[in-house]
């Protein structure tokens, strides 16, 4: 019995066991059409899952009561919810999974993660971006312990036990975290994915541009500046999914049509039409760029042989000055006084007590609140209907997506662009220690609810907002998209092989939402604890494309000493090995071997019996028919940094994740669907991180937070009948 097979086997006569759809890619594969490698789970399957479950013969008895039935609704309806529940129960029996499994990993092709070209070695990611990443995270999580330690009386301390493998996987793109509005759901993926028409770039006359169209009316702008060709004119390209299904085309006929202009028209006609662009721009074009220069990220920061050398620095300012570190004191200066804490409010948790107003869109605004509510802060989420979230599908159901970034946080409706919906948030914000927003920069001032609006009726309140490119120089209104930020501040261009590559390897990365979002809490915290000192709350605003240029310091640092010095992929990390990812035995199966020290290096060699020089071929030869597993753990036995590559789906049954307890799951809002989401990764006996309930319906605290404001009952269902405050009006099951 065949259970699974390959849709280049398949023609039209399998359609009764393989499926229509599976039978037609089949033939379009006979037929030469490009269609990606793939297979179907066939009918035989289904039956073998139902037989192995003891269920098939109760579900054969009520699709046929089921047929009976048909004009007997409530009747049909009990037999159709019994038949799901018999099919979602059943599950898959181990030998079918097994081959499942095999399937999916028979699709995959040399991968490392999510990061390279399909087809080719894995690339490692450019600059450092894991380790920053952590170390953002653990920074995080020691302010997070000082919180804790200046609340109550007990004043005390906590040990953190950090990893830096967890917590650069959640800073920097976490496996199982929210991914973006241009995403696709691709965690249960073998191999990497061509992501090429994710964020697609295009070859102009003179570089690269990368042009985001991830809304509707992004798509008819693009289509009519394209002059409305008939092969684009479809309904079905009005979605995100449509547009994936067609890829080719769209890529062909945009690329085609871009291709004789210069990027700084191309980007120029974009924003006039409101489709989000940026040029891909080099380290060098970063360091000469206009609007870096006027926001003054960019700046000398020393000289190297009587040259000045300029690089990014400070990634946040607070109450309009850019946070960098400060001169050396002089030997002379003396020591300050440490200064007077209010305690703040003392609870089992760094932040209990403390109330969080969360305006966060997408993913770096949803994670930042997120990282609040893990803390134990109540974080009430505040949505408005009429302007969704770019995340939203629905507002009677959320996706894993949604479910993965809005975990601990209560959920409100609320109209800010009504004179009423404005005196809610204010009595909100009277209330509140704390507001986050990534708007873009000006709509707060519009909706009546800026830092300078707030603090009039809550002196101690901080507000925190982000932007694609901050709220100064040239490019403070273009839109943005975490992929256009990585295009303009040099991380996109370094993301691949060479100089000469076209394939840009980023387009799957969500880099940096998840560490704009931890800038963010970071900053937050610390103009919360400066506020217990000077009773003053503070305005923090933060740029995304200022949080990847100071990650990407040391390469505009050597590029500005020397110019043209730093290229593609931009590996300035001191590996004394030319290549550190090596093909193992196994079908796609790799390892990786990355000594940093002399000492390392020179154990290297016993294990090699080589000389010096000779290293990465010798490593290569050896690692290519042997287990990496094995090769990893003789490595490690020999001081050697040495490590299997884990693929996503691998990462939950990794004995290290699996000792640390690191993941859980979640409920999805309006669903029956649970699905896996990473625990918070420092853990600490003495400091404990909140259980996160799961996201709530829209609009599920609505009437109670009103009711907390005083808001009688007859006024909140006026509110509600007005569109001013709003709940869901249904849940999908």
């Amino acid at each position: 019995m065949t259970h699974v097979r390959k849709l280049a086997e398949i023609r039209l006569v399998d359609a009764e066991t393989a499926g229509g759809k599976g039978a037609n890619l089949g033939e379009l594969i006979s037929a030469g059409y490009p269609v990606p490698d793939g297979f179907v789970v066939t009918r035989d399957a289904y039956w073998s899952a139902l037989e192995a479950a003891g269920v098939r013969a109760e579900i054969a008895g009520l699709h046929a009561k089921a047929l009976i039935a048909v004009d007997d609704a409530q009747e049909l309806a009990a037999a159709c919810e019994r038949l799901r529940e018999l099919v979602r129960s059943a599950g898959l029996p181990p030998e079918l999974a097994s081959e499942v499994t095999g399937a999916y990993r028979a699709l995959g092709d040399q991968p490392l993660s999510r990061s390279g070209a399909p087809g080719r070695a894995p690339l490692v990611a450019a600059g450092g971006l894991f380790r920053r990443s952590a170390a953002q995270e653990i920074a995080l999580a020691l302010l997070a312990a000082v919180c804790r330690s200046t609340a109550g009386a007990e004043r005390r301390g906590a040990l953190l036990d950090c990893s830096v493998f967890e917590a650069g996987a959640s800073a920097f793109d976490p496996a199982y975290g929210m991914t973006g509005s241009g995403t696709p759901d691709i965690l249960e993926a073998y191999g990497r994915p061509d992501t090429a028409s994710v964020y697609p770039i295009y070859r102009v006359r003179d570089g690269y541009v990368r042009i985001c169209v991830l809304a509707k009316g992004q798509w008819l702008a693009m289509r009519s500046w394209l002059g409305d060709p008939e092969p684009l004119l479809g309904d079905d390209l009005l979605t995100n999914p449509g547009r994936y299904a067609k890829a080719d085309l769209i890529a062909k006929t945009i690329g085609e049509f871009v291709a004789p202009m210069a990027s700084d028209e191309v980007v120029r006609e974009c924003q006039e039409r409101r489709i989000p662009a940026a040029r891909v721009l080099s380290v060098g074009e970063v360091l000469r760029e206009e609007h870096y220069r006027v926001t003054g990220v960019i700046a000398e920061v020393g000289q190297l042989d009587g040259k000045p050398v300029r690089t990014a620095e400070g990634m946040v300012h607070v109450d309009g000055r850019r946070s960098v570190p400060p001169d050396p004191a002089p030997a002379t200066a003396q020591p300050r006084s440490r200064p007077v804490l209010v305690p703040g409010p003392a609870g089992p948790y760094p932040l209990s007590g403390l109330t969080v107003l969360d305006l966060g869109v997408i993913v770096a605004g949803a994670s930042a609140g997120q990282l609040f509510a893990q803390f134990g802060a109540r974080v009430i989420r505040v949505e408005n209907k009429n302007f969704p979230d770019g995340m939203r599908r629905s507002f009677d159901w959320s996706t894993p997506a949604q479910a993965r970034g809005h975990r601990g946080k209560e959920s409100v409706g609320l109209d800010l662009r009504t004179d009423e919906g404005r005196r809610v948030f204010h009595d909100l914000a009277r209330r509140a220690d704390l507001v986050t927003s990534n708007f873009k920069p000006g709509t707060v001032e519009r909706l009546g609810i800026s830092y300078a609006d707030l603090a009039a009726v809550n002196p101690r309140l901080v507000c925190v907002e982000s932007s694609a490119f901050g709220t100064t120089g040239p490019w403070r209104t273009a839109m943005g998209y975490g992929a256009l930020v990585r295009a303009a501040s040099g991380l996109t261009w370094l993301w691949r092989e060479g100089l000469e590559d076209g394939y840009f390897s980023d387009g799957i990365t969500l880099y940096p939402d998840h560490l704009v979002g931890r800038v963010c809490a970071f900053a937050a915290l610390a103009c919360l604890l400066d506020a217990r000192r000077t009773g003053r709350g503070a305005h923090v605003t933060v740029a995304q494309s200022d949080v990847g240029l100071v990650q990407l310091d040391r390469h505009l640092a050597a590029e500005s000493a020397e110019p043209g010095s730093v290229l593609p992929p931009g590996d300035l990390s001191g590996r004394l090995l030319p290549e550190v990812v090596f093909r193992a035995a196994g079908e796609d199966q790799w390892c990786i071997v990355d000594p940093r020290t002399p000492e390392q290096l020179a154990a290297l060699r016993q294990v090699l019996g080589t000389r010096p020089g000779e290293e990465a071929a010798a490593v290569a030869a050896y690692v290519r028919d042997r287990d990496p597993d094995a090769v990893a753990l003789e490595m490690q036995a020999a001081g050697v940094p040495a490590a299997r590559m884990l693929r996503i789906a691998e990462l939950p049954q990794d004995p290290g994740r699996r000792s640390r307890n690191w993941y859980t799951s979640t409920h999805v809002a309006g669903t029956d669907d649970e699905v896996l989401v990473e625990r918070y990764p420092v853990l600490a006996p003495d400091l404990a991180a909140q259980p996160l309930a799961p996201m709530p319906m829209f609009g599920a605290h609505t009437r109670s937070v009103l009711a907390e404001l005083g808001r009688s009952p007859r006024e909140i269902e006026e509110l509600v009948a007005a569109g001013i405050a709003q709940e869901a009006a249904g849940t999908r099951r």
